[in-house]
């Protein structure tokens, strides 16, 4: 059995008894790793313990079997360097956190590194003190989605390769990876109008406003329901709190 040490954000957490907890962390060398933390709830006479906090940066020792690696490892140590306490007072913020959060355990595989994405992903937790909850989540969104290989193609038609971006009337196919002309899109089941002003902003092509990056996240949203099966369970909430309407 061997000890790997490594800096690791909190992505999931499940209380498993009255002591323990298992949780989700996203490290930078390792990738992802799912950890029961024995009696990390235990107190003493001295000390309280409440455990290990959602979204904490943190310093973890965990302990790995050879050829258990798809089992839960033990941690057997947690140092909490930052715990992003600005979060807390801002609900937006907090949620829109949490929606990272969970998109980056659905998105990555376990054992599979992504140092930039780690790096992203703290940069995106701390950039939470001063940015918009909006703006600074639609920037690690698109960071996330080319570091997984699926960010889409926004300047050109997937089907014909005719640009479009500063076309009036643009499609988005999340199957197809991408925008859709006009003349193309007849053809293609799944698909939705997007204006190009939103395509510029995705494009890093175009200044951000309170409506565009609201149009932003949602077609982000939906293509991100779109690749993960499911609408991801802090949406609602995050629409709720930004003040989004519903699609």
């Amino acid at each position: 059995m061997s000890l790997l040490k490594d800096r690791a954000v909190v992505l999931r957490r499940l209380d498993y008894s009255e002591t323990s907890q298992v949780i989700a962390v996203f490290t930078r060398e390792h990738g992802q790793q799912r950890l029961i933390a024995k009696g990390i709830k235990r107190g003493t006479k001295t000390r309280v313990a409440v455990g290990v906090d959602l979204l904490e940066l943190g310093n973890v020792v965990f302990s790995q079997r050879p050829g258990k690696e798809e089992t839960l490892s033990v941690m057997t140590e947690w140092r909490q360097e930052e715990s992003f306490s600005h979060l807390r007072r801002d609900l937006p913020k907090l949620y829109a956190a949490q929606y990272a959060a969970e998109v980056t355990a659905q998105l990555t595989e376990v054992h599979d590194p992504h140092r930039v994405l780690f790096d992203g992903l703290i940069d995106f937790l701390r950039a939470l003190a001063d940015a918009t909850a909006i703006e600074a989540l639609i920037e690690y969104l698109k960071l996330l989605l080319k570091e997984i290989g699926l960010r889409p193609e926004l300047s050109v038609c997937m089907s014909c390769g005719r640009g479009v971006i500063c076309d009036a009337i643009v499609y988005f196919s999340s199957r197809q990876g991408g925008a859709i002309c006009r003349d193309c899109e007849p053809a293609m089941v799944e698909k939705r109008r997007v204006s190009p002003e939103v395509l510029r902003l995705l494009s890093n092509a175009g200044a951000s406003g309170l409506k565009q990056s609201g149009e932003a996240f949602d077609l982000m949203d939906y293509h991100l329901r779109e690749i993960m099966g499911k609408a991801a369970r802090l949406s609602a909430p995050l629409r709720a709190a930004l003040g989004l309407v519903s699609r």
